[in-house]
């Protein structure tokens, strides 16, 4: 079977680095790579396509967002300034009536007065107001400019070298993997890559803008392992003498295409700057699998730390097998769930959890139920592990929430698992009749709780305050959240 270590051997060629946008001579090679790598993931792995070249039309709720997005950022913009500059998605909950987003306004409101949040609307495009952070700004208006600035400013320069770079790629994936990109894919990569590249003077120009006006020392980014906009914000930010950083916000492993370079790109500092200085583990399993040349801290989970806090941890009768969805093949786990059903229906409830990226789809398709089987999501993570008797899953984050909550824990067996993750804790099946018969046997699938320390690092609100101060001394001086209110956060 393919390894990722054997599609990386595609990038470690110093060829490859010799690919640079004509007018800014930025590296083009991070601008495509997370895409062409997940092209061939898709491929050898998965039976719902991975990325689709096709682009889904955007809703009408899309449009008054960014409108009220640039109307915001006018507003507010020129008095939302800290050192600390936070990028997030947008990935919101409602708590007591408010938005809170759980990736990033942990971080945010650990250091309040000094962090200005930078968001995204695109996960779902609602506008998320009222909210427990007020001090966001959104990067709606900037990727509104810069793509349409794509649009126009392409030439032929741009799209000599997009195809080059392209055909160079594909050439190696051919010769080293056997893996031939079809002329849609290719013809859709040169084009995003050629509009992209008339972008970056504009992108440049507003990005370093943005920086400049929040005043930000330190940009601690989602995803900023990914390239595209990241690997540019962090050049920008690079050049202008600020730290970059990124957060963990779900699975990595040996396996992650994002974090994880061939040796050439490990090796060369150009290259290193596309890249985050830092990265912010959830613990130690996670961090030693990964080889991306940046400095590995492991500060802990945030969202899972407070979220247990907050959840009352009272003994209950756990009735319930729950699936969690990839966000990807949605009917693949719902046909799971369906054969868990006939045989368990009178003893458990089957529930299947769907990634949020999957959600608003799997309402409009399914509703709350479908046969016998509940579509919940609801509940926080760590309450609805609280109830379960077993968690099943292929590759979500949620299966190593689970240990130490639910009774017992479930890796599905298949070729992604395989790749993805060479190594791990958990029992695993092989489809649905093996998985019905190690649920009957109460013996399977439990994982020592002393795993749980490997997972998630204690005491996060501690650890990342002296991050912050360790690469920016002096950034939380005057800050109003004293060492006391840390430590009593922490018990």
């Amino acid at each position: 079977m393919i390894t990722l270590q054997d599609i990386l051997e595609i990038e470690n060629d110093e060829e490859i680095l010799s690919f640079r946008c004509p007018e800014t001579g930025y590296l083009l090679w991070p601008l495509i790579r997370n895409v062409f790598i997940r092209f061939i993931m898709s491929d050898l792995l998965y039976e719902t396509p991975l990325i689709s070249e096709e682009r889904p039309p955007r809703p009408r709720s899309a449009y008054a967002s960014v409108l009220k997005a640039c109307a915001h950022n006018m507003l507010k913009g020129r008095r939302i300034k800290g050192p600390i500059l936070i990028s997030s998605t947008g990935s919101h909950v409602l708590r007591d009536g408010r938005y809170f987003n759980r990736l990033s306004d942990h971080f945010a409101l650990a250091a309040h007065e000094k962090t200005v949040t930078l968001e995204a609307l695109f996960t779902d495009w609602h506008w998320p107001f009222p909210r427990h952070n007020e001090r966001v700004l959104f990067d709606a208006p900037i990727l509104a400019i810069s793509s349409l600035c794509g649009k126009f400013a392409a030439n032929e320069k741009h799209r000599k070298a997009a195809g080059a770079l392209v055909e160079f790629a594909a050439r190696r994936a051919q010769k080293l993997v056997n893996w031939s990109l079809s002329e849609e894919r290719s013809a859709f990569l040169a084009t995003s890559l050629t509009k992209y590249m008339a972008s970056l003077p504009v992108r440049r120009h507003l990005y370093t803008r943005l920086f400049q006006r929040t005043e930000a020392r330190i940009l601690i980014r989602q995803c900023a392992c990914y390239g595209w906009d990241t690997s540019i914000m962090n050049v920008i930010a690079r050049d202008l003498g600020i730290i970059t950083a990124e957060y963990q916000h779900g699975s990595v492993s040996a396996g992650h295409d994002a974090y994880n370079f061939a040796e050439v790109l490990r090796s060369s500092e150009e290259y290193k700057k596309t890249l985050p200085q830092y990265f912010l583990g959830y613990g130690r399993w996670w961090t030693d699998q990964i080889s991306a040349p940046v400095v590995k801290l492991n500060i802990g989970n945030p969202d899972r730390t407070e979220s247990l806090k907050s959840t009352a941890r009272a003994q209950c009768e756990k009735k319930v097998i729950m699936v969690l969805g990839d966000g990807i093949e949605t009917k693949k786990y719902l046909s799971l769930c369906a054969a868990l059903a006939k045989v368990f229906e009178m003893k458990y409830r089957i529930v299947f959890r769907p990634h949020p990226v999957e959600r608003e789809r799997v309402l409009r398709l399914y509703g709350r139920k479908t046969g016998n089987v509940a579509i919940e999501w609801e509940k926080g993570i760590c309450e609805a592990f609280g109830a379960a008797e077993a968690v099943v899953s292929e590759l979500s984050t949620g299966l190593f929430e689970a240990v130490g909550l639910a009774n017992r824990t479930f890796l599905w067996d298949t070729p992604k698992v395989n790749f993805c993750y060479p190594h791990h804790p958990f029992a695993t099946f092989s489809d649905a009749n093996d998985l019905v018969a190690k649920i009957q046997d109460s013996a399977n699938g439990r994982v020592d709780a002393s795993t749980v320390e490997e997972f998630w690092a204690p005491n996060w609100k501690r650890n990342y305050r002296a991050f912050l101060e360790n690469v920016c001394p002096g950034i939380l001086n005057s800050d109003k959240l004293s060492e006391e209110s840390v430590r009593n956060d922490e018990r």
